[in-house]
């Protein structure tokens, strides 16, 4: 077993398992380019190195891609709804693009040479399409902000680690008085300079229950209690009685958010 697969099927615990996975065993065979999505971002946990995971429409396979932290964290905001309060790098790409009237139709991972991945953003001016090389994590950036499909090459599907999604596994998540949270990810925690195992993210909300709470909030005390992970968050939410005030990070501001946590 590689390096790269050992760490995945351990690190991730349970959430991949590496198998012999090729174009014939993600039945993707005959296609040029496979459309995929990103499913998260991880972590390396023996390089520290943030890793992105593309997985197919079918929820079958996953391509890993080895990116910088910059890029994760970019990539890592816009799947978890957080909005910078400034335009960052890839923002201000987009309003360049949008307002010379350029159109990103799509990115295409076309390319491993040398263990590197090479990307492609195909844009459209005038009714002319254009090809510009990219790296595959500016690429991704970039799709996600333009709500543009994202394709990897048939050959590079071959080619790269193809790994198999389980089920069972992924990010920790509860539903609680109509609020939807999840574990927050080391990306994010970096951005707003959190330590370790510190707060949730608010990745949803619904109905009155949810008072001013806003999707991409970071819940981190509950009654001035530090909440560690969800099921912190749930147990404190259950603890006397049901007002609650959350201190919660919005963008670069901290807050506090009065809750009703009626759990039934």
């Amino acid at each position: 077993m590689t390096t790269a697969r050992k760490w995945l099927c351990e690190g991730l615990a349970g959430f991949l398992v590496v198998v012999a996975c090729g174009v014939a065993g993600c039945a993707e065979q005959g296609k040029r380019e496979v459309e995929v999505e990103v499913s998260r971002v991880a972590v390396d946990p023996n390089s520290h190195s943030p890793v992105v995971l593309l997985e197919d429409k079918a929820h079958t396979a996953v391509l890993p891609i080895w990116i910088g932290p910059g890029e994760a964290q970019a990539i890592a905001m816009r799947l978890e709804g957080v909005v910078a309060p400034r335009p960052l790098t890839h923002d201000l790409i987009k309003n360049v693009l949008d307002r010379v009237g350029v159109e990103l139709r799509k990115v295409v991972i076309r390319e491993l040479r040398d263990n590197t991945y090479y990307a492609q953003l195909v844009l459209v001016q005038g009714g002319e399409e254009i090809a510009i090389d990219s790296r595959p994590s500016d690429a991704i950036a970039l799709a996600m902000r333009f709500g543009q499909p994202i394709f990897v090459a048939a050959a590079v599907m071959e080619q790269g680690q193809t790994i198999n999604r389980q089920e069972a596994g992924g990010p920790q998540t509860a539903t609680l008085g109509g609020v939807t949270v999840q574990g927050l990810s080391r990306e994010l925690a970096d951005h707003f300079a959190l330590p370790p195992g510190q707060g949730v993210l608010v990745s949803n909300v619904a109905g009155e229950a949810a008072g001013a709470l806003q999707r991409g909030d970071i819940i981190l005390e509950v009654d001035g209690a530090t909440v560690r992970d969800v099921e912190d968050f749930r147990r404190k939410l259950g603890s006397a009685g049901p007002s609650k005030k959350l201190s919660v990070q919005r963008g670069d501001d901290r807050i506090l958010v009065a809750f009703e946590a009626r759990l039934h």
